[in-house]
């Protein structure tokens, strides 16, 4: 597996540029509309567990969807009234005109940063790092990207999945007999149980989500040999700084900030069972409770991942935040 270590630090340094430009806008930004509707606009992904999913009563949940009540808790610090969290489920291949269009005033589900998205959003800092990386029907000799020669293979349209697929397969890194594109995870995975293709690429978070929900998770194998890194940003409307510095120093509050601050909101999550630990904060409560050890989509944290969230902290936030920016 490749190391993106150096190329995480110069991830980091351009998206801290962007986030301290200061940029003017022609309307009203986000807080303003907060303070006086008292309605925060969240979209969410409807099938990308542990991120933002929806439960078997219907509900709308995640690692996501737990930090957007709590953005929304300390947004309420910042104008001075009850702020109340509308979820707007949306597909994948959609969240970008949304967010563009102002739908919503924030994406918080499984969006990775690119080039192109930039162009016409705004992103977070990053709060979590994954990598498109493939699973296979167990047992059918499929152990590396070379096994995939003559294969079928798949991937989501409108995602840096495919994008990263179509790269390997246009430099000739793998030679497979279809690239197959499908509208939503369910359908890949679908294709995958149904023998349609022979391996399905999204990224490592998400695939193990998909296999944690399957009838018989040991039927299927997730190959780790990645061929793209996918640091994950919440996407906002373009030129709104205002906002965007509150997101971003909402992000590195939850990192610095210990349980013990906040234990009424995190009981309201069903969170105070992780707090436990000693010396856990906001961030990893709330990581652990979706993606620690004891639940159904373990994904531990990377010397890469965790190396990036100790370099976004900063020591005067406490001073200035959530007041003002």
């Amino acid at each position: 597996m490749k190391n993106y270590k150096p190329l995480l630090v110069l991830f980091l340094v351009g998206i801290l540029s962007i986030s301290l430009a200061t940029t003017a806008i022609g309307q009203d930004g986000v807080i303003e509309k907060v303070k006086e509707t008292g309605v925060l606009t969240v979209g969410c992904r409807e099938a990308a567990r542990p991120f933002a999913y929806v439960n078997e009563d219907g509900d709308m949940v995640g690692f996501s969807q737990d930090l957007a009540f709590l953005l929304g808790a300390k947004l309420e610090e910042r104008v001075g009234r009850e702020v109340k969290i509308k979820q707007v489920p949306f597909a994948g291949a959609s969240r970008v005109p949304i967010v563009a269009q102002g739908t919503i005033d924030i994406e918080m589900g499984s969006s990775t940063h690119t080039a192109p998205r930039d162009d016409v959003l705004d992103f977070s800092l990053p709060y979590f790092l994954s990598e498109t990386v493939f699973m296979v029907r167990a047992g059918e000799g499929i152990d590396s990207l070379d096994d995939l020669d003559g294969k079928i293979v798949g991937s989501m349209r409108a995602t840096t999945n495919l994008k990263a697929l179509q790269e390997i397969v246009d430099k000739g890194e793998i030679d497979p007999r279809n690239v197959v594109v499908v509208e939503t995870h369910a359908r890949g995975f679908q294709s995958l149980q149904t023998k349609k293709i022979d391996a399905y690429f999204t990224d490592t978070s998400l695939l193990t989500g998909i296999r944690a929900e399957a009838k018989n998770p040991e039927d299927y194998k997730i190959v780790t040999e990645s061929i793209h890194a996918e640091p994950y940003g919440w996407m906002m409307r373009e030129n709104d700084s205002d906002w965007r510095d509150f997101v971003n120093n909402f992000l590195i509050w939850t990192l610095k900030t210990d349980c013990s601050a906040e234990l009424d909101t995190l009981s309201e999550l069903g969170i105070l069972e992780e707090c436990e630990e000693p010396n856990f904060t906001i961030f990893d409560a709330v990581y652990d409770k979706w993606m620690g050890p004891n639940t159904a989509t373990p994904i531990p944290r990377t010397e890469g991942f965790n190396h990036l969230l100790k370099n976004m902290q900063f020591t005067d936030i406490e001073e200035v935040w959530p007041t003002k920016d």
